[in-house]
């Protein structure tokens, strides 16, 4: 498999878990290991930053990322390929982003008012508690709901950003949960804003 076709696989997969199919049913794709370059731990860097600093302020400025300043964005770069937007399941409307090193382990996909973030690798259950923890935290988030079944974890927060009211979803499934057939694990964040009344 080139490394062409490694991207492709790892972000079609993460796509599945972004498009609202619960981790499981994302983890029935075949999936090559995550880049020797990147360790689970940068990747889980990668996905929190691009949750906090680019998915959070657009949703909650009620703009898309393309808006936000060079310096927010950072190193994320539009993915215009077309055989690769169709990878990460992408509709019309939607902007696909990739972040240079974490290309092909964290991916974003994003339209107005919606931005998921999608990471393949890293534990998931840390990756998902160290993000609720930070947005609980220093970021002003409310948890909502916490969910650890048996087809993978789930939590859920919101605060108000004006007036819009900003909720994020985070999902993750570890290898070895019923239907996760990868040796690795997915974690997903959707950021979803709405007016606030």
């Amino acid at each position: 498999m080139s490394g062409k076709q490694v991207v492709a696989a790892v972000l079609a997969g993460l796509a599945l878990a972004g498009a609202g199919l619960s981790p499981a049913v994302a983890q029935t794709a075949l999936r090559p290991a995550i880049s020797a370059e990147l360790s689970p731990e940068e990747a889980a860097r990668v996905f929190e930053t691009a949750v906090v600093d680019v998915c959070i302020p657009a949703v909650s400025r009620g703009v898309r990322v393309a808006q936000l300043s060079a310096s927010a964005r950072g190193n994320l770069v539009v993915v215009r390929d077309a055989a690769a937007r169709r990878d990460v399941g992408a509709l019309p409307e939607e902007t696909v982003w990739a972040p240079g090193a974490a290309r092909g382990a964290v991916a974003v996909r994003e339209t107005f008012g919606r931005c998921v973030v999608f990471t393949y690798g890293p534990p998931a259950a840390v990756t998902l508690r160290s993000l609720a923890d930070r947005l609980a935290g220093r970021e002003g988030f409310e948890r909502m709901m916490t969910t650890a079944g048996k087809l993978g974890l789930s939590q859920s927060l919101f605060k108000m950003a004006g007036r819009r009211r900003v909720q994020v979803l985070i999902e993750g499934s570890e290898p070895g949960m019923p239907g996760h057939r990868s040796r690795f694990s997915v974690v997903t964040a959707t950021v979803m804003g709405t007016p606030a009344g």
